[in-house]
């Protein structure tokens, strides 16, 4: 984004009037059907191959989209009722050009407000770097899984397939 307004401001550079528009807003809304094509094209290439989210469009009230000029850069999906007092987190993803914006904060913060009262539960690999956002919200490791994504990435993936099962206890 900085790289973009400079490169919008250089023709300027030399008139002291000239002021820079206000960058466009990110937005935050309930996932919708016309976003589906676009969170299923990112959870192929960033989760596993195959994928389809569009179950999500059940728990409309248990997501959150969040777009760039009506670009999918970040989407959170939640299963509110896994057991009694109890949901689940099923996917967290932020575009990697947009990671360490506060975006997975906010997204992880509005799914937990979502659920007032219940355990909030979700797996996540052993080597995400998320583990730490996590963490500041309370979550607590309850159990290691070997191979918890074995059946999901593909064979030849280089990617993590251990995961620890996290809790935020309310």
């Amino acid at each position: 984004m900085k790289l973009l307004e400079e490169i919008k401001a250089y023709p300027h550079r030399n008139d002291k009037n000239w002021k820079a528009s206000d960058p466009p807003s990110i937005d935050y809304c309930y996932v919708r059907p016309e976003h589906i094509p676009s969170v299923n094209i990112l959870s192929q290439q960033f989760f596993w191959p195959h994928i389809d989210l569009s179950e999500c469009l059940h728990y409309p009230d248990f997501s959150c989209v969040v777009l760039f000029r009506k670009i999918v850069i970040g989407f959170a999906f939640m299963v509110p009722d896994v057991k009694y007092n109890e949901a689940y987190i099923s996917y967290l993803f932020t575009h990697p050009e947009w990671r360490r914006a506060g975006i997975a904060k906010f997204m992880v913060y509005h799914l937990i407000q979502t659920c007032m009262g219940k355990d909030v539960t979700l797996h996540v690999s052993a080597t995400n770097p998320a583990m730490l956002l996590y963490q500041k919200f309370g979550f607590k490791p309850e159990e290691f899984l070997l191979d918890f994504y074995d059946k999901y990435y593909p064979v030849d993936s280089k990617e993590c397939k251990h995961a620890y099962f996290l809790r935020l206890r309310r």
